[in-house]
């Protein structure tokens, strides 16, 4: 990378207090993954970042890498995007904190995840002007957009196990990947599954985001997925994503 350094769409995913002025900040990018860098002066009165950075913002960084360091310089960060409906109701914030922690643990550096940041960037956009009691429902939607995007979009509409069609023993089953019959699943925990459940489970992996907004998924729905990516997520990561319990309405 030239002196001259980058810039990129980035959401500030982890700030950390460093020395008397500085921080380390964490950002979620689509081209470059999850970026660690220094802000040197961070809370200097007249610096680039106006008195330091702040956790759960939507903004262009520019940024420099350093021959080997391990933290990369951030120049400057513009905000875009404060996201201040995420800071007037309880519900909002937890949901998107824990949207916010997801997206850490998803990301990986070096690796491009477009449609990773994009899930994160639609999802607490939404969240953040939308009435807090539909946080639950758009933090699933967000589950499922962020899993499909990172490689883990479970497998649906059949048995994962013997390809066969799904009929009244349908389970859901994390060690195997998604829908299975009951009987073709033999290790670990599982959920079972109305036809109705199934088909709740798969609009939130392919119904487009307008589709959502105009016909929201019921109370009943949201409840249904929600149960099942506490089975799947904790198994994905290997343990329970942060903020898991506090999620609202859970």
């Amino acid at each position: 990378m030239s002196r001259a350094g980058h810039r990129t769409d980035a959401i500030v995913v982890r700030v950390v207090e460093f020395g008397d002025t500085s921080q380390i900040v964490h950002l979620a990018t689509p081209a470059r993954g999850l970026v660690a860098a220094l802000a040197k002066g961070a809370h200097a009165p007249k610096g680039a970042f106006q008195g330091g950075l702040t956790f759960g913002v939507l903004g262009e960084a520019d940024l420099l890498a350093r021959p080997r360091a391990e933290l990369e310089l951030l120049r400057s960060f513009r905000v875009t995007d404060g996201l201040r409906g995420l800071h007037d109701h309880v519900d909002r914030f937890v949901a998107g904190s824990y949207i916010l922690g997801l997206l850490r643990d998803l990301e990986r550096p070096a690796l491009p995840a477009p449609a990773l940041f994009a899930a994160a960037v639609t999802s607490l956009k939404v969240i953040a002007t939308s009435p807090p009691p539909s946080a639950p429902l758009w933090v699933a939607v967000f589950e499922a957009r962020a899993l499909a995007a990172a490689g883990h979009r479970p497998h649906l509409g059949t048995c994962v196990t013997c390809s066969g069609e799904l009929g009244r023993d349908t389970v859901f089953a994390p060690a195997v990947g998604g829908t299975a019959h009951r009987r073709c699943v033999s290790v670990g925990p599982s959920r079972a599954l109305t036809a109705s459940d199934q088909r709740a489970l798969a609009r939130f992996y392919t119904a487009r985001l307008p589709e959502l907004v105009g016909e929201p998924p019921t109370i009943d729905d949201v409840r249904v997925v929600r149960a099942i990516h506490d089975l799947f997520l904790p198994f994905v990561l290997d343990r329970e994503p942060r903020g898991l319990r506090a999620i609202p309405g859970r």
